[in-house]
């Protein structure tokens, strides 16, 4: 076989176990704030329960990647696979807040696939190839999350939807799990391992010498921080948001999550044709930044459904194509043994606002239901002010 043959069966694996992933957590993950009020929770208790996978993440994304470029990327992600299958099977037989949140913690321990997955795909892609795999990647994960809800909301009566939801993601990633062993191979080059390295290079690096370390990273690193703090904070709130205003029920907010993902294969079928008319990334994400703070504005101003709707296929748009150029830049920017360690130091950025933006988000909203949105805008205009002021200059591979 061709080496281009290869690579090419190699990155259409990878594009389907994205898929697959997404699909698989896409039934449960819509229903999580939900089952916590089932089952009694607070608004800041379902905020606490939600931010112990980021707490988690926060560490553990960093330290996977490490672990990606000292023992090859297929192990890592193989592990990760059975981990995450077991996880979710626990998920559908618990029934108290201790389970899930140890459940939580376990999945915020080792959910790493989409990372390890885009990690292998910059391992054997460069350029124009790298930006179009992640576009397909997240066209098809969008795909996902508009199946995977409206698959729970047509086929689940709500009093069991969620036992059964967490079955089919552990069925899912079982065969997931079975696909990445048979179809992934190790693309980390023999030698580049950080195992196979002197004693002196090994050395363990905190969080903040790890950013540190990439300097012309930073600014990247900064602006993911606040952007993703804003939409996690929203993403969060939009299901009080919508029960509040337009008086969504459970099935209700599954249908909207189809939405979101159905607009997420739109607008990333779309960065293609983006990144051809603006081919500068750095300058691209400077102009994606100011249309996020205009959707969140916009959602702040919602009075009926379809303009609504409207804005959050904007949302869609700003972050969809948002996340491809950064992850473009990070994985452009490191070299092969480095690769998994900054796209996990990205990883654990994101896992810091997981922590924060649930709780914030809870805590505000118990006060006045607008306040999440406006400390939203707040974060999202906080980063773009950043981009615009530093200048920075992204040095790529």
């Amino acid at each position: 076989m061709s080496t281009s043959t290869r690579y090419d069966r190699l990155t259409n694996v990878l594009i389907l176990l994205s898929f697959l992933d997404y699909l698989a957590v896409s039934l449960v993950y819509p229903q999580m704030g939900v089952r916590m009020r089932e089952l009694g929770a607070s608004q800041f208790m379902s905020g606490l329960i939600s931010s112990s996978y980021g707490a988690i993440q926060l560490f553990s994304a960093t330290a996977h990647g490490v672990m990606c470029d000292s023992y090859g990327r297929r192990p890592a992600l193989l592990l990760c696979l059975i981990f995450i299958t077991c996880s979710y099977f626990a998920l559908s037989v618990s029934v108290s807040f201790v389970g899930i949140l140890l459940i939580r913690s376990v999945l915020g321990l080792v959910k790493h696939t989409q990372a390890t997955l885009k990690v292998i795909g910059g391992d054997f892609l460069s350029g124009t190839e790298r930006s179009t795999f992640i576009s397909k990647s997240n066209t098809f994960t969008g795909l996902a999350f508009m199946i995977g809800p409206f698959f729970v909301g047509y086929f689940f009566e709500p009093d069991v939807s969620f036992q059964y939801s967490c079955l089919v993601c552990t069925a899912i990633f079982a065969v997931t799990l079975l696909i990445a062993y048979f179809g992934i191979e190790e693309t980390l080059p023999a030698g580049n391992k950080k195992t196979d390295k002197p004693p002196e290079t090994k050395s363990q690096l905190s969080i903040l010498q790890r950013f540190q370390k990439y300097k012309n990273l930073q600014v990247i690193f900064i602006y993911r921080f606040c952007a993703a703090s804003s939409v996690i904070m929203l993403r969060y709130f939009l299901p009080l948001y919508t029960q509040h205003y337009f008086g969504f029920n459970a099935t209700h907010t599954s249908y909207m999550t189809s939405f979101f993902g159905f607009s997420a294969i739109v607008c990333s079928s779309m960065a293609g044709f983006v990144a051809y008319m603006v081919p500068d990334k750095l300058k691209l994400t400077r102009y994606l930044s100011l249309l996020l703070i205009l959707s969140i504005a916009s959602t702040l101003l919602s009075t009926s459904l379809p303009f609504f709707l409207i804005t959050q296929f904007l949302l869609s748009f700003a972050t969809q194509n948002l996340r491809i150029m950064i992850d473009s830049l990070i994985l452009s920017a490191a070299s092969d043994t480095d690769r998994g360690e900054v796209f996990g130091l990205g990883a654990s950025i994101v896992g810091l606002c997981r922590v924060g933006g649930p709780v914030v988000a809870g805590s505000l909203a118990e006060l006045h239901m607008m306040l999440p949105l406006l400390c939203s805008i707040g974060f999202a205009a906080l980063g773009s002010v950043l981009l615009f002021w530093s200048g920075t200059k992204v040095k790529t591979s």
